[in-house]
């Protein structure tokens, strides 16, 4: 039992130190045992990280102090170890759902992580049941909402595949597949946030995970839960909810929760309580610019549920040559598309819009704030994660060009030129662009968006000559 007595030191050293800048080194130090070694066994006992114990732990401190004191936030963070307040603004919103001034003036109750007390009980059997999938990789984001999505389907389905030995499909090929490598999406004119979203220009619910996780042999259950004016389900009942749930855990599947009314994006892990609790994990801010996973146990949250989608088995995989030709008519098509889905223009009408919105919109009347990274140039930013995510699929058309001799130059020519047109997201930090006040005052400035502007042009003339390649390829096909 050395090893529950050992976390239970651990623990112990945590909470007495919570204040200061511990790692997880330290704590394995104090216990005298190999960090490695002891990181492991604290996510076993704990479904939790040391580091996520740790920030989860901080972070419920930080949301007493904020509400019960009038310590200044600045000070807040600096005393639970965050390098900046604007890290520890992030992480606080993540862990509480509010910012902390947020909290403090309105008075939410903060979110509550207690301390841990590792203890073995043996009873009966038929108890309250408990379930974590243990090994669920870290879902890391560094700001690009396109990446963290497929982040999240990469760590759900490399588990998934592990627990039915089933063939791993890397996440450049889910770049590909789910068609989030190829697209871009934009509404002309109404500089709205959530068009990186993945289902932003889907005509049917799903559209993209449906086509995803059929070329790689996924089964799955897909549902939208629709809610009335008091958000009570109009269309499942909660017993529902929490039975796909907890099937697809007990099979040691993650379920992938999407638009909860918390977070975007979860990986729901385990289950607590018979159902009574959810264990996931979410995507939380640790520093400035890198967003890695924390594990939540969250009550009550059937009635939080908007969209999920429960792995139920494998089925045959759809042969490469196959889906490859299907996904290359896909990403064309869409390219293509003139019309609008969901009032948004997709492909290059896309690019069109968004570039001509960025070089003529007035912003001369706006506040700073209204201009600033929460504002337009964020909007923009949204944009150009999108773009930069074209370079996702590339490590896998360049294996395809491999494989394939008779695509081999289509494939290369367009993998390098995708690669040349995700450039084009950096491109705004490369040329001086801040996030401060003197970056957004240039942002406004039309002469400087121009620029922007035209630099995003060259860009999709890049994806232009990706798209020309992929049909040159289907070209071949259909004369055979």
């Amino acid at each position: 039992m050395n090893w529950i007595d050992d976390t239970q030191k651990a623990i112990n050293f945590i909470e007495d130190n919570l204040l200061e800048n511990i790692t997880p080194e330290d704590v394995s130090n104090d216990i005298h045992i190999s960090t490695d070694y002891f990181q492991r066994t604290f996510a076993i006992v704990t479904g939790l990280s040391i580091s996520e114990y740790i920030r989860n732990r901080r972070l419920t401190l930080a949301g007493d102090d904020v509400k019960n004191s009038q310590a200044k936030i600045i000070d807040i963070s600096q005393k639970f170890c965050y390098d900046t307040p604007e890290s520890f603004t992030k992480a606080f919103t993540r862990f509480h759902g509010v910012t902390p001034t947020t909290l403090r003036a309105d008075g939410t109750t903060p979110a509550h992580f207690a301390p841990l007390s590792i203890k073995i009980y043996i009873k009966g059997g038929f108890g309250m049941k408990r379930k974590i999938i243990p090994n669920i990789p870290e879902i890391s984001n560094y700001g690009n909402e396109v990446d963290y999505l497929l982040n999240v389907f990469d760590a759900t389905l490399t588990v998934a595949a592990e627990e039915d030995n089933a063939p791993k499909f890397d996440k450049a090929e889910m770049a590909a597949y789910s068609g989030m490598g190829n697209r871009f999406v934009w509404a002309p004119g109404a500089w709205e946030r959530g068009w990186e979203d993945m289902g932003s220009i889907d005509k049917t619910p799903f559209e993209s995970q449906i086509r995803m996780l059929k070329f790689m042999g996924w089964e799955a259950k897909y549902v939208a839960v629709l809610r009335d004016s008091d958000g009570k389900p109009l269309n499942i009942e909660n017993e529902q909810i929490r039975s796909d749930f907890i099937t697809s855990i007990d099979k040691g599947y993650p379920v992938l929760a999407q638009r909860t009314d918390y977070h975007k994006f979860n990986v729901i892990i385990g289950y607590d309580n018979d159902g009574g609790k959810i264990i996931s994990k979410d995507g939380t801010d640790t520093v400035a610019v890198t967003i890695t996973s924390q594990t939540v146990e969250r009550e009550n949250w059937e009635d939080t549920v908007r969209e999920y989608i429960c792995l139920k088995g494998k089925t045959e995989v759809v042969p490469e040559r196959v889906r490859v030709l299907n996904l290359l008519t896909f990403i064309t098509t869409r390219a293509r598309y003139a019309d609008d889905i969901n009032g948004c223009k997709t492909g290059f009408a896309a690019w069109e819009a968004y570039l001509h919105d960025l070089e003529h919109s007035d912003f001369s009347n706006l506040t700073t704030e209204e201009v600033g990274i929460d504002g337009k140039m964020g909007i923009y930013c949204d944009g150009l994660c999108q773009i930069y995510t074209h370079k996702e699929p590339t490590d896998y058309f360049r294996t395809l060009a491999k494989r394939y001799p008779e695509w081999r130059d289509e494939l290369t020519i367009a993998a390098n030129a995708m690669d040349k047109c995700a450039a084009y997201g950096d491109y705004l930090w490369d040329i001086g662009f801040t996030i401060c006040d003197n970056g957004f005052e240039k942002f406004r400035d039309p002469a400087q968006r121009k620029v922007l502007a035209d630099e995003g042009r060259r860009a999709m003339e890049y994806d232009l000559v990706a798209i020309e390649q992929f049909e040159k390829i289907l070209a071949k096909e259909n004369a055979k």
